[in-house]
């Protein structure tokens, strides 16, 4: 009998090695795919993680390159005048592909070293202090997170006031800060920020409430150098009555 019943389970045996094979199919493909998702949710993450940091880096970039321009300009002058003349003299002018020939010409306001023109947002031990080197309870740490790969641009050009790309008219004048994250995998990850600046060359008295309107500190018009007091006319109101 035992004999009669061998193909049947050697059938029963062959039948349970393709429901495991497809198990382990179905197991695998599931593994490969829920792989896929998690490393695409990664790459996500760290491309707004990228994003981010060059947007930051372009907005140092422009808050520096605004100062740059504030202390080049005589302060007694409302143009840029001065500081153009001096970026085309120093050969500040860019020649590099698609930004060379424009008009008005994109003018480097920041160069770092001959050879590579990008400023770097670098931190690395040398340069942080001892505080940040050790935790709260003053225990060394034994290795530091360094920052290479992060670096910013900075122009100027010249408004379209008039036809001569660098010659400033109405103390208008463009700064624009390229931001850039490097990636080992890829293309690097941009920002770009741009701000049109203007040169004020008095004080600027800034209160609460409505004094540059030319109302007193108490929220009145009671100054000497009123620019627009109410009329003195009587002012009906509704009577205090239920």
């Amino acid at each position: 009998m035992a004999h009669r019943n061998l193909p049947r389970n050697r059938a029963a045996r062959g039948f349970t090695l393709l429901v495991a094979l497809g198990v382990v199919v179905v197991v695998t493909m599931a593994v490969l795919l829920s792989y896929r998702v998690v490393g695409r949710e990664a790459d996500t993450q760290s491309d707004a993680r990228r994003q981010k940091e060059a947007f930051f880096a372009a907005e140092a970039g422009l808050a520096e390159g605004r100062e740059a321009m504030r202390i080049r300009t005589p302060a007694i002058d409302e143009r840029y005048n001065v500081v153009l003349a001096a970026l085309v003299a120093g050969g500040a002018t860019v020649t590099e592909p698609g930004l060379a020939g424009a008009n008005p010409p994109w003018m480097e306001l920041l160069p770092a070293t001959p050879g590579d023109p990008w400023n770097y947002l670098r931190l690395a031990p040398a340069s942080m202090p001892a505080a940040e080197k050790a935790s709260a309870l003053g225990d060394p740490y034994v290795d530091y997170p360094e920052q290479n790969n992060v670096r910013y641009r900075v122009f100027v050009r010249d408004d379209l006031d008039d036809n001569q790309p660098t010659v400033d008219v109405n103390g208008r004048i463009w700064v624009a800060a390229v931001g850039e994250v490097l990636s080992r995998d890829g293309r690097p990850t941009r920002a770009i920020v741009q701000a049109l600046i203007v040169n004020q060359t008095g004080a600027i008295a800034v209160g609460p409430g409505c004094t540059q309107s030319g109302c007193g500190a108490d929220n009145t018009y009671n100054n000497t150098q009123d620019t627009g007091a109410p009329a003195n006319v009587p002012i009906r109101t509704l009577p205090n009555t239920p």
